[in-house]
């Protein structure tokens, strides 16, 4: 009876731990290997850069290779702080970090660490308006984004250079 009271007890100690086993395998996030199983594809997005001296926007077609849309974003964001023509001036300040990703609907909200307020970077209303307009029509160039929603260290920010408010999401400018 004893011995049989034993096996019993092992054999719910061993449907115990099959079942903390199976819970903790469902919380855990994908492996590294799991993401090569997502499909790349080829992303079609327009870059575009702030030329002040001009005051327009200068479109640069790009295709990224990515499985997920915050790759993509990734890559916009650094493309827009280092344009490849000398003429063309940046959207983003550099030293701006990307902190998060997150789409509510067809808004693309972006967060950034605190140097994208450096001031003297936004200074002049033409010069903030043109450099915001570079970072949404960019990310707008995205499919199912219509505007973008900006917050700096997860908060709404200041008025870029005292003129580009921030406290709604922003639509790209069809003057430009």
């Amino acid at each position: 009876m004893k011995q049989g009271l034993w096996i019993l007890l092992a054999a719910f100690l061993a449907v115990i731990i099959a079942l903390v086993l199976a819970i903790w395998s469902f919380k855990m996030p994908p492996r590294i290997g799991d993401a090569k199983k997502l499909e790349i594809k080829q992303w079609q997005v327009t870059i575009c850069y702030p030329d002040l001296k001009a005051s327009r926007l200068v479109r640069t077609t790009i295709s990224i290779g990515a499985a997920l849309e915050e790759k993509v974003v990734a890559e916009i964001f650094e493309s827009l702080k280092s344009p490849e023509k000398s003429e063309l001036s940046p959207a983003i300040p550099q030293g701006t970090n990307l902190l998060s990703v997150r789409r509510e609907g067809d808004i693309l909200v972006l967060d950034f660490s605190s140097e994208f307020t450096e001031s003297q970077f936004w200074q002049g209303s033409d010069v903030a308006h043109l450099r915001l307009q570079a970072i949404v029509h960019s990310f707008t160039s995205l499919p199912n984004t219509r505007a973008v929603k900006i917050l700096v260290n997860g908060q709404v920010p200041e008025a870029l250079g005292g003129h580009e408010e921030l406290s709604e999401p922003i639509e790209p400018d069809p003057t430009l």
